[in-house]
């Protein structure tokens, strides 16, 4: 064995000499060859060529693959199977330009392998016939010999056309480049597989950008546990794990795919298999197509066997029906694609199939015509087409019936084309009617349409300066005076969303939606025809926007300090994963498309940032991606904690850049919930809605403080006491309590900085310091603070504010163990507190004594979840007071109580006294005046409007925020 290897061994750097001494040779014949010429440039460079056309080249012996892909492995580089180059022998020849290189697929022990073929094509130059009789020219980098050009005094050169190699694979029935990508589809049936299966699936895919994203329904098939992608070998070239899934419909996305592979989807040699429990090695399985159809389908119906197959029957059977509305709704078209049905009939002949429509089970559509064997599918018009079959299709109340003898029909349900697509619009004063409007608003949208053709749509809409009069989903008008209003939809909006369904859409309009036909319009009271308007589209399948639940957060210029009047407008979905990565998609309308170039990319229009507000200052923390065209998409790792903190507390943003609005365009205020900033904290998938971004603007029960808005139910450490305050937002009211502190014992208490209670000392243990360690302690949710490792505090939970009747204490491994303060047995008969917040209760002439902490017993808030929080005083259920409003003190004219957790408050209303004016007198103590002479004073008790009451209790409010 070792005499083998040696023997190899010598045999290369034989061989490697010879290469070596054939081009010295070649350079010496060269040198004699051009001897003769009179340019030393004009030498160099044809000797180049003849070293080109001579060199034997080829690739290496067994390629190397890269990811499991086929290729070619050349001078250490690796090539995909289609990929052409010049070859480079690196100094002192360098890159051979009148070579070109390719790599074509060759089988090699069952599995496709890559073959590298180079080829000389300085014989394809054409001679160059230069004017003025100039003499043509090299010039360096170039095969071929060009002209001359003069201009201005200057020689400029005609570069040649570039050497294009042909395309690998057949690609004459691929579809054409289209900006919404390629669409394929594949019928999986269980003829390709060695498993009797009545199991039908129908895939959708959709190519674009080089990635993959498909929706699979499925029919009498158990829940899929891969999708597996094969070529024509049946190699495996993708395994796509499905981990979440409905009980007929799988979604799922291939990122990145290979040129190799795609150029295998356009010539029909890609395959898809689905994977289930019961069939390991896969059920149904089908082959990858381009259908003409699909770029018009609108509906669609996926078709079973009626009966069982018999033993003799193929494996596997099976059809799809793709149908179209024409413009006018009256005529249908049908494509069908069978697979096992003719297949089953065992004749040679035509066969006669037959095509019905039917309502439950009357027919009330019928074709019959003959077709061969081989033909697996077929086109049908179907024209004149009644009104009550149009609306019958939009409701899904049809089903369509394909047969070739009498007892054997294949059948299914005609329903809206299935899609794991989001239809969404961002509506624009840049695509309002009549003229662009420049106003700073904007809105979202986004829709859904269910099997029975009902349209589910939720739109909200931000920074219009005046009230909203109108919403329609409309037609492309031809101008602005012939709009086609498709459903009024105005009737459902309120506090600046419109949720509801629009339950009765005609067939084409089901169409139009589908294929981006459809527009939103918004009309307000300043611009009566048109503020705002959007077109419906399709965005392909990403896991974390389907999975969201409500709108993506807005983008306007009315985020932007100072507001931009501008047109344009985005949203954005924003999510973290398990591993704290911020996954984004952004789409904008509208933008300045003259913003500058950057890297050689022409089309980008703007940059996605994402920044914290510092105080008054905007700070941008990271450039998330570039527009080119309407979209920024992409995953954020390694994701700062400090801006994590910061989009957890709402200070963060994501904003737009353009040329002409560098500091921001259009821009939105983020809420992230998350804990990923905490030592070891970790947002759960698991639910994926408290880690989705949203933008609380648009909320109306939101509260606006410190200059940001927050969403209701939410808690914070405000900026003017970070240490000592929290506050909470309650429908538009903030309400801030100062930190309670629990009782300490020891005798020399300290506060250590950054807290605001004292504790007792405690000698600090030596730890090894490191730059990368975090600082352990507690992240207790109730007051968003993080609490150090043997600190205690009472609990703070919303809305009730701080509980006395429980304490929390920070464990080692920053574990919150809560427990209820027992209470000492007290003997007096009436018992009372001496504050409405106090926990225990005491005899009234007894001093309060210290309560002591026990080791059992959960916190309970049981006893204040009824109760009202207002100012900084706790009442419990059924209490009244007269609230205390600084400067002006005790208000007696005004009465509030605590109801079931809901403060209401009463006015006082004082009839006019029949005595003179300088006779009446005030105490500040009651509410109203009296006689100083027992002239009698009516008064009569009324609570407000609610509109009266609202505004009063807001002057309350703002009066109790003012003083924290």
């Amino acid at each position: 064995m070792e005499y083998h290897h040696r023997c190899r061994e010598l045999k290369l750097t034989w061989g490697f000499s010879l290469l070596i001494f054939a081009v010295l040779l070649l350079v010496l014949e060269s040198r004699v060859v051009e001897s003769a010429k009179s340019s030393s440039g004009e030498r160099k460079r044809d000797r180049d060529r003849a070293r080109e056309d001579r060199l034997p080249l080829k690739a290496e012996k067994s390629p190397a693959t890269s990811r499991g892909i086929p290729g070619c492995t050349f001078g250490g580089e690796f090539y995909e199977l289609g990929e052409t180059w010049h070859p480079n022998l690196g100094p002192p020849f360098g890159e051979m330009v009148c070579v070109n290189c390719d790599c074509t697929a060759g089988v090699e022990d069952g599995r496709r392998v890559g073959r590298v073929r180079c080829r000389n094509v300085k014989g394809q130059c054409q001679e160059a016939v230069c004017p003025n009789d100039e003499e043509p020219v090299l010039l360096d980098g170039n095969c071929c010999k060009t002209c001359p050009v003069r201009e201005s005094g200057v020689v400029k050169y005609i570069p040649e056309e570039k050497y294009r190699p042909e395309v690998y694979g057949d690609t004459d029935e691929a579809p054409e480049e289209d900006p919404r990508g390629e669409v394929y589809v594949s019928l999986l049936t269980g003829t390709l597989m060695s498993v009797q299966t009545r199991a039908v699936a129908r895939a959708t895919f959709t190519l674009l950008d080089n990635n993959l994203y498909f929706t699979i329904n499925f029919k009498r098939l158990d829940k899929p546990s891969n999708v597996i992608f094969t070529d024509a070998l049946n190699n495996t070239l993708y395994n796509y794990e499905v981990t979440s899934s409905s009980k007929t419909q799988v979604c799922g996305e291939w990122i990145n795919v290979p040129r190799v592979y795609q150029r295998d989807i356009q010539s029909k040699q890609l395959f898809v298999t689905l994977i289930t429990s019961p069939h390991p090695e896969g059920e149904v399985r089908g082959r990858i197509l381009f259908h003409r159809a699909l770029a018009a389908e609108s509906f669609s119906s996926m078709m079973i066997a009626d009966r069982r197959p018999r033993k003799s029957d193929i494996l596997g059977t099976g059809g799809l029906m793709m149908l179209s509305i024409d413009k006018g709704g009256r005529t249908l078209n049908i494509a069908l694609i069978l697979d096992g049905i003719i297949e089953n009939t065992e004749r040679s002949g035509d066969i006669a199939l037959t095509i019905q429509l039917l309502k439950r089970n009357d027919v009330i559509q019928e074709s019959r015509r003959s077709i061969s064997p081989e033909e697996f599918d077929l086109v049908e018009v179907w024209s004149k087409l009644p009104k009550k079959v149009q609306k019958l299709i939009a409701r899904g109340q049809l089903s369509v019936r394909v047969g070739v003898s009498e007892t054997t029909f294949m059948s299914g349900p005609v329903t809206p084309l299935r899609t794991c697509n989001v239809l969404h619009a961002v509506l624009s004063g840049s695509q309002a009617l009549g003229r662009p409007k420049a106003t700073g608003a904007s809105g979202s949208a986004v829709l859904s349409i269910d099997d029975d053709g009902s349209i589910k749509y939720q739109i909200r809409i931000t920074g219009t300066r005046t009230d909203v009069i109108g919403i329609t989903i409309e037609r492309a008008p031809k101008d602005i005076d012939d709009r086609k209003i498709v459903a009024d939809i105005f009737g459902e909006y309120q506090n600046g969303e419109a949720i509801g369904v629009y339950d009765k859409p005609k067939a084409r309009e089901v169409d139009m939606l589908l294929h981006g036909d459809l527009y939103i319009n918004i009309a307000t009271e300043a611009y009566g025809i048109s503020e705002l308007r959007g077109r419906i589209t399709q965005l392909p399948y990403k896991p974390f926007v389907s999975e969201t639940k409500g709108l993506p957060l807005q983008l306007s210029g009315s985020g932007v300090h100072p507001p931009q009047l501008t047109g344009a407008a985005g949203h954005a979905w924003l999510v973290l994963d398990s591993e704290c990565s911020l996954h984004y998609e952004i789409a904008v309308v509208g933008l300045n498309s003259d913003a500058a170039p950057k890297d050689g990319v022409d089309n980008i229009h703007g940059f996605a940032e994402l920044g914290e507000l510092d105080g008054d200052e905007v700070v941008i923390r990271r450039v998330l991606n570039a527009f080119e065209g309407n979209k920024a998409s992409g995953v954020m790792t390694q994701v700062d904690g400090e801006l994590l903190e910061r989009m957890n507390s709402g200070s963060a943003f994501i904003q737009v850049s353009t040329k002409n609005h560098q500091d921001g365009e259009i821009r939105g205020q983020v809420v992230l919930p998350n804990s990923c900033f905490t030592p070891g904290g970790r947002p759960a998938l698991t639910n994926l809605t408290p880690n989705v971004g949203y933008n609380p603007e648009a909320d109306p029960d939101a509260c606006f403080f410190e200059n940001r808005y927050r969403t209701s139910g939410s808690s914070w450490s405000p900026e003017y006491d970070s240490t000592c305050t929290t506050c909470t937002c309650q429908r538009r009211a903030v309400i801030c309590d100062p930190v309670v502190c629990p009782v300490i014992t020891c005798p020399n208490p300290v506060i250590l900085p950054g807290d605001c209670c004292q504790v007792c000392p405690k000698p600090a243990p030596v730890v090894p310091t490191s730059p990368n360690r975090q600082t352990e302690g507690c992240f207790f949710e109730g007051d968003k603070k993080l609490h150090r490792v043997g600190s205690q505090w009472h609990p703070f939970v919303p809305p009730f504010g701080y509980i006395k009747c429980a304490l929390c204490t920070c464990m080692p491994g920053s574990t919150v163990n809560c427990t209820r303060i027992s209470c000492p047995k007290v003997t007096c008969e009436n018992p009372i507190r001496l504050n409405p917040m106090d926990c225990c209760q005491v005899c009234p002439d007894e001093p309060t004594p210290t309560p002591a902490v026990p080791t059992e017993a959960l916190l309970q808030a049981d006893e204040v979840e009824r109760g009202c929080s207002f100012g900084e005083t706790f009442y419990r259920n059924g209490e009244d007071w007269h609230p205390y409003v600084p400067p002006v003190g005790t208000m007696p004219c005004v009465t509030c109580a605590c109801k079931n957790g809901h403060t209401k408050c009463s006015r006082k209303t004082c009839r006019k006294l029949t005595c003179p004016e300088e006779e009446q007198i005030h105490d500040g103590k009651q509410c109203c005046a009296k006689c100083k002479y027992g002239e009698p004073n009516v008064v009569t008790d009324r609570t407000t409007t609610t509109e009266r009451r609202d505004s009063f209790l807001d002057k309350i409010t703002k009066k109790q925020t003012m003083k924290h």
